[in-house]
Formats: C-alpha cells, structure tokens, sequence
C-alpha cells in the first residue's frame, strides 16, 4: 500500500504530539518521530558502539486507516506485520530481535553507517498487500567519546599563588547540537604539618555540576565536531593561616548519576544505553588524565599545594659573659 498524503499528515500531528507531550499515548515516551519524510530522510540517529553491539528499540507508526486506536490507545489490528531490513551497513550487518508487532529491537554490531527500512504488510482479509515504499531511517554508530584532562603547572609552590586554568578536551563525533556531557568537578582545601598530616580537614564541596538532566553544551562548551572543549579557573591559591595548603579538584561522575561507575556521560551515551544497561544503571566513560592529571579509582584529580615562607628565628650565640 502507498503511503498516502492522509498517512504522512497524520504522521506529522503525531510527531508533534508527542514532542510537545498532548494528547499522543503512543508510541510511548520518550520515542519520538525520527524525521518528517518517511522516505529520504535527512536526520541522523546516532549511536554509541558498544563491545559485543549496540542495542537500541524502535517503533514505525501503523497505518492509521487500519490502526485507528492505536495512537490513543496502542491497538494494533490482529494479521498485519512489519518486516525490518538493513539494506546498507558497514561491513556487518545490524541484527533484529524482540520483534513485537510493530516494535523491534536492533542490535548494531560495529561502528559506521546503517540504512534501516521497514514496511507494513496487512493479512490476507485485507489483500494481503505489503508497502511498496518502505520507511527509510539512517543511523550513524560512533566511538565512544573521550574526555581528555590538563592542568598546568605551578610556576612555585611558595607563597599565594595565582588562579589556575583546568581544561578538558572532549572528542565525540556528533554535531555540536547534539554534542552535551555531564560530570562532576568538587574542590577540597586542607590545612597540613610539615608531616603531610591534615591540620583541618576541609569539607569537599561541589563546584561545576553538569547533571544527567542540565550536561555541559553549547555556548558553554566550545569547538565544533568532533573536538569540543571546557575549561573553569579555579580560585587564588592562597596559604591558609599560616600552614601548608592543599587544594584538590577531583573530576567524578555526575551527582545524578547512581548505580554507575566514575566518569562521564554524553547524551548520546546516555541514549544508547535505554536498553542495555538500562537508563537506571547507565554506562560511564573514563576519564584521561593528561599533564598534572592522576586517576585513583576513576577519579581524576588535580592536586596543589602551596606554602608558607618560613620564618626566620632569632640567632643564638655564646654570650659574652659565658667566661666573664
């Protein structure tokens, strides 16, 4: 069966529908339309690749003549089928399981390009007919990101010293409207003897938190794909009363992000894990630590201490009435 222009018109209302959260019911949240035309489209799905393949679920829209229940209530009428076929891949072709009417699961096994289609056939009670022009979708599988850590230097560890520049260049190859991360950057001030021990243990306290739900994007990251970059300056590094100073600035997961693993997350990360692991239990991607950079558990931390001068006492000599 063609598609109709009255097929395509209620594709379009559904789409919004579900991007502005009225009315629609299904597909369910958070699915929502890959693009406006059904047959060459020019969005692209990315997708994190994954050891072992990348899972991801879609649903295509039935027919609304057929299904008219479906979006409000997700009825599907018993006898039509949807055939799911990858005509293009890179090399190894993506896999289909959990095919459930209209809902399928595609595991892409590498990274590269896939061309996924699907048609809609109905039953032999209505003619047994199957879509001659099937609904095309373009996915792009990509490398994990990488998150790249440097601090400079102090130019002298005596005295106040001035604010450093931390930075961190980011790789992912996505557009940088689709380019966003979330991490945790916390500092800790200690107060320490000659010995290294700890004076006054100072609390650690959260100073950039990129969450799962407010990442790190544009205009605040910078660059253009695939190389994106941040950077904060911390404050002054001043002595404290007198004693050795420790500052310390530790990279961690997102204050968000339970029942993970340190590191970051990207959206799109965090997208290709809806299914395996889980948007509970999501996958994180370790940090690198570059120039004055060290990692202790998936933490990557950066560490200064500056101190005091010391003080000159007073001479001490034999006094002239040693022998007097």
């Amino acid at each position: 069966m063609k598609k109709s222009t009255l097929l395509k018109m209620a594709l379009t209302l559904v789409g919004a529908f579900m991007f502005t959260g009225a009315m629609a019911q299904n597909p369910p949240t958070p699915y929502v339309r890959y693009d406006s035309d059904v047959t060459a489209p020019d969005t692209i799905d990315y997708v994190t690749f994954k050891t072992g393949g990348t899972i991801m679920g879609y649903y295509a829209l039935p027919d609304p003549f057929y299904h008219p229940s479906y979006v409000a209530s997700g009825t599907i009428t018993t006898g039509f089928t949807w055939t799911w076929t990858n005509p293009t891949d890179p090399g190894t072709a993506a896999t289909f399981s959990a095919a459930s009417n209209n809902y399928v699961q595609i595991t892409y096994p590498s990274t590269g390009i896939y061309v996924i289609n699907v048609a809609e056939k109905a039953p032999a009670g209505f003619g047994g007919c199957e879509d001659a022009s099937p609904t095309v979708m373009r996915v792009t599988v990509i490398d994990p990101p990488t998150f790249t850590i440097n601090a400079p230097a102090l130019s002298s560890t005596c005295g106040d010293q001035p604010a450093q520049t931390v930075s961190a260049a980011i790789v992912e190859q996505v557009p940088a409207n689709w380019a966003s991360y979330a991490f945790l950057v916390t500092v800790e001030i200690d107060e320490l003897d000659v010995n290294d021990n700890v004076i006054d243990d100072g609390t650690e306290a959260n100073l950039h938190d990129f969450k799962l739900s407010s990442k790190l994007k544009t205009p605040t990251l910078t660059g253009t794909s695939p190389n994106y970059a941040w950077s904060f300056t911390t404050a002054a590094l001043n002595v404290n009363n007198s004693h050795r100073t420790r500052y310390v600035y530790r990279f961690k997961k997102a204050s968000d992000a339970t029942g993970t693993a340190q590191g970051f997350v990207s959206a799109i990360t965090q997208k290709s894990d809806y299914i395996n692991p889980g948007i509970a239990n999501l996958n994180t991607y370790g940090f690198t630590a570059g120039t004055n950079v060290t990692l202790d558990a998936g933490v990557a931390t950066i560490t200064y201490i500056v101190n005091p001068a010391p003080s000159t006492g007073p001479i001490y000599h034999i006094p002239n009435n040693y022998a007097y």
